[in-house]
């Protein structure tokens, strides 16, 4: 079964079974509306875990709001829809003030429910408070059921994609530089591979936000770093097609990107090739001086190239220099 396919089959599970299950407890309690735990229960279980914590926290709070909004203008104007549409109003206003824009539907259920029964006493509190809580609870722990494994079995299948797409890009620029063939699909897969990786990106964010530890991070900050690899192997591409004539540099320069191919990948410390880049720029010091201007644009194109080529190692020493030993034992192993 597909990621995509077994993700959302999970989720309407969960949402179906939950919102069940909130709706029969609040039955049990002989609450008011009870239909509103189901409903709740549904619009809180499609966040992640840590969402569904934050969530419940910001219902409880805001459902104090709600309650002086609904005491204040159905308690002083005569007209229940005119003050029905001000506590909307102000419940609007408030949630986008403090950011919490996703209590918002809940709120507005609130509010709907005192313009039926014209109620304000601390029963209907209570049971307003009750259907919140059921609803909430019931998200949370069905948020608990979460397939850890298959989530990490597909992160790495995603690393090894994204290693073995950037390998053979650098294959085909190689191939480029020691044949200037203009008819290759170099840019269109930069640009395929740099949406899969804001793609992976987003999925490691979801990830970490089902999870109680920061461990998961580890994935998160390895597809940011192959997104930035991307956009420098981009920039190095365009520079070198804009060299309008190959000095002998063009040879030593594909050897040395030949040489980094087989070093993509996720473990491996980049010092030695970055040592190996600068003896190679440092032994370049001493040659002549360029003859023509071609010669100098084309050699001054290299040097910016040889430039991109160390930012695309730092990017992964710095990938490498942040990874903890913790997470080493873990994702390593």
């Amino acid at each position: 079964m597909k990621r995509d396919t077994k993700r959302v089959l999970i989720l309407s599970l969960k949402i179906g079974v939950g919102s069940a299950i909130a709706i029969i407890l609040a039955y049990f309690f002989k609450l008011d509306n009870p239909t509103s735990a189901g409903t709740i229960a549904l619009l809180s279980l499609l966040t992640t875990k840590w969402g569904t914590m934050r969530l419940v926290l910001r219902r409880i709070s805001t459902f104090f709001v709600t309650i002086l909004f609904c005491f204040i203008f159905f308690e002083l104007i005569p007209s229940h829809w005119i003050a029905f549409g001000l506590v909307i109003a102000c419940l609007v206003g408030y949630s986008e003030k403090m950011k919490c824009q996703n209590t918002l539907s809940v709120n507005a259920m609130i509010a709907v429910h005192y313009l039926s029964y014209l109620d304000f006493s601390l029963h209907f509190m209570m049971n307003e408070f009750y259907l919140i809580l059921i609803g909430a609870i019931i998200a949370f722990l069905l948020n608990l059921v979460h397939d850890y494994s298959g989530e990490e079995e597909y992160l790495n299948s995603c690393m090894i994609y994204m290693e073995d797409k950037i390998q053979s890009l650098m294959y085909q620029i190689v191939h480029y530089i020691q044949s200037e063939e203009r008819n290759t699909t170099i840019w269109k897969e930069l640009e395929d591979i740099k949406v899969q990786a804001e793609k992976y990106i987003h999925i490691a964010m979801e990830y970490q936000d089902n999870t109680f530890t920061s461990l998961p991070d580890y994935y998160i900050r390895y597809f940011e770093m192959r997104a930035l690899q991307c956009d420098i192997l981009h920039m190095l591409h365009y520079k070198i097609r804009k060299i309008r004539k190959m000095p002998k540099e063009a040879n030593e320069l594909a050897n040395y990107i030949e040489y980094l191919i087989p070093f993509i990948h996720e473990k491996n410390d980049p010092q030695p090739q970055i040592t190996s880049l600068h003896q190679m720029f440092k032994n370049k010091q001493g040659e002549a001086l360029p003859k023509s201007r071609i010669e100098f644009e084309s050699k001054a194109m290299f040097l910016h190239i040889y430039m991109d080529l160390e930012e695309f190692l730092y990017t992964k020493k710095k990938f490498i220099d942040q990874t903890t030993e913790e997470q080493k034992k873990l994702y390593w192993r």
